[in-house]
């Protein structure tokens, strides 16, 4: 019996060491295998998306500090409207405070009265999320171009082209402008009146051209465009609007009006007595706040009030019209625009300005 166990006892033996190999021989394969996925996603994620790019983590933490001090709404919430928004039930106190925003607000900060136009309009989008193309970088070094006579003949056309996004403000041309402005865009602001008729001759195939929805005819306008119907509203605009604007409708978004409420009065603390909204440029920079690792701008600022001879924009001669002062308020965009260059939060190319109503 003794010998018995004990050869019983010897073969157990030999039976666990080389079933304890075959284990170690999986477990060995296994862990290859998950190190070298996380080599390979390592890896993916230090390739840089752009030339000059070369340090992602600091441009994440850059974007991480940033975000508690302007506040931010839930992970799910994105910038651009779309139709299952329009409808979005809930119960957590940031959802429900995007649906009152939506519903009991009048454009341009809400959608009161505009909701079935603006539905109609989305369901013309194939797509109204973020583009895969800016959703995959992994950092976002974004600047956004303004119009200010004052970039005007300083040469940072290499340099705007050199970031991964470049925004551009309403119906700014580049043809005729690239050393000064560059000639990439990556996403244009507009409005029905400041839409480029033909908007392939100052932008891109794959340009994202987003409309600010200031009041229900913009959706109407937009739907026209689209549909090419011949009977066409002209009437309700400040001005007249292009009559044809071919585009592709997949490369166009509708802005979430919590953007323009969000620039309008919790970042320049506008009071709403006084009926005011920001810039299109200030609502451009709020959209990138969002959207955006680092940040930069140029080509803001506005001349003085007084100065009847320096024109507004580096494309035309247009003066100063008084009636921005009753529309905006430029002095407190400038005291929010050095704010967030002090802190760090915003570069300016042109720091530092000598305009006396910009940055």
């Amino acid at each position: 019996m003794k010998l018995e166990g004990l050869l019983c006892s010897k073969l157990q033996c030999q039976f666990s060491f080389v079933s304890l190999r075959k284990l170690w021989k999986v477990l060995r394969l296994l862990l290859c295998v998950v190190l070298s996925v996380q080599v390979f996603q390592y890896c993916k994620k230090m390739v840089p998306d752009v030339p000059f790019e070369k340090d992602i983590n600091i441009c994440r933490k850059r974007f991480a500090w940033r975000s508690p001090i302007l506040g931010r709404f839930e992970p799910d919430w994105k910038p651009f409207l779309t139709s299952r928004e329009l409808f979005w039930q809930s119960y957590t106190p940031a959802k429900r405070q995007l649906n009152d925003l939506l519903r009991f607000h009048v454009l341009p900060f809400g959608l009161n009265g505009s909701v079935l136009l603006a539905f109609h309009t989305l369901q013309l989008l194939p797509q109204q999320e973020m583009p895969e193309s800016i959703e995959r970088l992994q950092c976002r070094r974004c600047i956004v171009v303004g119009n200010s006579y004052s970039i005007r003949g300083r040469g940072f056309g290499a340099m705007i082209d050199s970031h991964n996004i470049v925004i551009r403000l309403n119906n700014a041309p580049v043809k005729e402008h690239k050393e000064d402005v560059g000639e990439r865009t990556s996403i244009r602001l507009f409005f029905p009146e400041s839409a480029l008729p033909n908007p392939l001759d100052n932008n891109d195939n794959e340009t994202l051209m987003v409309l600010i929805p200031f009041k229900s005819l913009d959706f109407i306008w937009v739907r026209e465009m689209l549909l090419k119907t011949e009977n066409q509203t002209v009437e309700g605009f400040w001005r007249k609007p292009p009559s044809e604007w071919k585009w592709n409708a997949s490369r166009l978004r509708i802005l979430h009006p919590y953007i323009t409420y969000q620039a309008t009065y919790e970042l320049l603390q506008l009071e709403k007595k006084c009926k005011k909204y920001s810039t299109t440029g200030i609502i451009a920079l709020n959209l990138a706040l969002h959207i955006c690792h680092e940040l930069s701008i140029v080509g803001f600022g506005y001349p003085d009030r007084h100065d009847n001879t320096t024109p507004v924009h580096y494309y035309d001669t247009e003066h100063l019209s008084q009636e921005v002062f009753v529309t905006h308020n430029l002095t407190a965009e400038q005291a929010w625009l050095m704010k967030m260059r002090e802190r760090g939060m915003i570069s300016d190319l042109m720091h530092p300005s000598a305009w006396s109503w910009g940055p």
